[in-house]
């Protein structure tokens, strides 16, 4: 049921010198960022790498739980969100389990979440998410993690088409190109080569 670690998140007081360390010194890249005014926070998204994602979140007033927790623990490691193709799914198991789980939200759209408490889970606190990360991320880039997200494309009738998509493979991202059980991938730095080939089979 568990799809991947999505991200880490860290709870900080100052935004801006917590982007400067993370962007300006460590290399990273913004990716989205957003307030929850109802629950007193920010949380802005950061890629570092190809496959690290890093959440802060910084209080917006002192009514919030990221305030409350900067102010009894300091700054640092809030929770891990694990991301999960079922979340209802997921949550069923837990509770079978005898996992104590809090905080089942669907209210904000395109996501869905609960927690597990950090005392089921040897001091951490998890957060399960169902959810597309495209619809985290601004538009114009795809990270690399996620390009198996980007909807593939259909090339020809229904009946005999050909579908096209970018996915992660062993020694990095590729194309897949697929026609009913047939499946071919190639290394995304060769798709120009290929192109340039059937352009050139093509125009004899």
């Amino acid at each position: 049921m568990i799809r991947r670690i999505d991200h880490v998140a860290i709870a900080v007081r100052d935004l801006e010198r917590a982007k400067h360390f993370f962007i300006e010194c460590l290399g990273g890249r913004e990716l989205f960022c957003a307030p929850f005014a109802d629950q007193g926070y920010r949380w802005t998204t950061l890629e570092l790498g190809t496959s690290c994602f890093i959440e802060l979140i910084d209080p917006l007033n002192a009514d919030g739980f990221v305030h409350r927790f900067i102010e009894k623990r300091g700054e640092g490691p809030h929770h891990i969100t694990i991301q999960v193709d079922d979340l209802e799914a997921m949550h069923k198991m837990l509770k079978g389990k005898g996992i104590k789980t809090f905080g089942y939200s669907e209210a904000l759209p395109g996501w869905k979440e609960f927690y597990i408490h950090p005392k089921e889970a040897f001091g951490t606190l998890i957060q399960f998410a169902e959810f597309n990360p495209l619809n985290w991320v601004n538009p114009g880039y795809v990270p690399p993690s996620y390009r198996e997200f980007v909807p593939e494309q259909q090339v020809g009738a229904e009946d005999d088409s050909i579908a096209v998509r970018r996915v992660a493979g062993e020694k990095g991202p590729e194309i897949e190109i697929r026609r009913g059980d047939r499946t071919v991938c190639i290394p995304e730095s060769q798709a120009v080569n290929l192109i340039q080939a059937l352009e050139t089979v093509l125009s004899k």
